[in-house]
């Protein structure tokens, strides 16, 4: 049997294994419902978690405190102002018997710069800070207007609310939500990152169980090692590419009308600030996830050649996910400034690259041309880390034992 009819199949064996698994159509279909659910679930019960909150304040102002428990009943926020001359242990000792979730204390120079402190229960939410901080400030700058007397007009038009928009936009005349443009960048590079890692350590997985198990010996007798790794990539690679094309092929349906979809949740216009998802930003993220999937998956199927039980992958395979951990740790870089040097150096370095390069074409930071750099050096890597990989797995698909020592490995990398 020839190298190549071997690979063929062994990969047609590892992804009929795994699109024939009840949990990957199920996982294939509900995950881009499960990413919308993390990101909306936890908003939605940080927001209805704040309703009803149960604040006392403590004004020392006498002018502060009762304007701003009107404001906050609007939210349905059960606040109430007690005498100043009300102790903090008091306080404290009905936060601590769940009578209120806080209290607010305004000291007498508030109006002039003093502390305003709120102790509560519920203070690490940010909603709760939001809320204090923007009514607070409201309140606080109006009574400020009136010590200045000025007119209600006057005082109005001072703090009438500025209307601030961010659009992101590359050069055309209309931009689109930049916090939209981030959260589409942001999820590609998330589910690449979370693919490339699932289905690298996949790969993992399987060598060391067929190693454990002496199925090895079997397959090494049948086929060479090198036919037999790059099937298994090939293989699951395939399953890997058919799930994440349809979360993709979804994404893109539901950006293209996602006006439609908002207004069933009865939420009116919001959808313009989301922008689309173009055929040629799929593209970009298929061909980065194809090679950066081989370049971290010949890591890992190393990884299962070098050790000899499950155990002794979860220390082996550490240095290679906390390159593609870095990498995640670096994409608030590329929103920052998708154009910017620090970007354009860490989307032309391959262990990064597959994530970070999209996420920056995505938001306009990158051109076609420096996409062809970016690729062209990330398939170069990729065919020499896998060149390598094939080394160490051919030597240690059966060896058993302790672990190689790096002076081992460079060894067998010379052999």
């Amino acid at each position: 049997m020839n190298v190549w009819r071997s690979t063929m199949v062994i990969a047609r064996r590892e992804l009929l294994e795994r699109i024939k698994s009840k949990w990957f159509v199920v996982m294939t279909l509900l995950g881009p419902l499960f990413m919308v659910a993390l990101v909306v679930i936890p908003a939605l019960i940080a927001t209805r978690g704040t309703s009803g909150a149960r604040i006392e304040i403590v004004d020392h102002t006498g002018t502060i405190g009762q304007p701003l428990a009107d404001k906050l009943k609007i939210l349905d926020w059960h606040a109430a102002v007690v005498p100043a001359e009300t102790p903090q242990q008091a306080e404290l000792d009905r936060i601590r018997d769940d009578e209120i979730n806080g209290f607010l204390t305004i000291p007498a120079d508030a109006l002039d710069g003093g502390r305003i402190l709120y102790l509560g229960d519920n203070a690490s939410s940010q909603v709760v800070q939001g809320v204090l901080q923007l009514f607070v400030t409201e309140v606080v700058q109006k009574q400020r207007a009136v010590r200045l007397e000025l007119t209600d007009a006057q005082a109005t038009g001072m703090l009438a609310r500025v209307n601030v928009v961010a659009e992101h936009s590359t050069g055309e005349a209309k931009g689109s939500s930049g916090l939209g443009a981030f959260f589409i960048a942001y999820i590609l590079a998330f589910i690449l990152y979370m693919v490339i890692t699932l289905y690298g350590v996949a790969v993992m997985r399987s060598v060391v169980q067929e190693k454990t198990s002496r199925v090895m010996e079997f397959l090494v007798a049948a086929v060479k090692p090198g036919a037999l790794m790059a099937g298994k990539i090939l293989g699951v690679g395939g399953a890997a590419l058919i799930q994440i094309t349809v979360w993709l092929g979804i994404g893109a349906l539901a950006l293209a009308y996602r006006s439609e979809l908002l207004s069933l949740f009865g939420i009116e216009g919001g959808g313009a600030a989301l922008p689309p998802l173009a055929f040629a930003e799929i593209s970009v993220v298929l061909v980065y996830f194809i090679l950066g999937f081989f370049f971290y998956s010949a890591m890992y199927a190393a990884v299962g050649a070098m050790v000899s039980s499950e155990q002794d992958t979860q220390q082996v395979q550490m240095p290679v996910t906390m390159l593609l951990v870095i990498g995640v740790m670096c994409l608030q870089v590329i929103s920052n400034d998708p154009r910017g040097s620090t970007s354009a150096a860490m989307t032309m370095i391959p262990l990064w690259s597959p994530m970070l390069m999209p996420m920056r074409y995505v938001l306009g930071g990158a051109t076609l041309g420096e996409v062809a750099v970016s690729l062209a050096i990330l398939l170069v890597s990729t065919v020499l880390v896998v060149r390598a990989a094939a080394k160490i797995y051919r030597v240690g698909v059966l060896l058993y034992g302790k672990r190689p020592s790096v002076r081992e490995l460079l060894r067998w990398l010379r052999y």
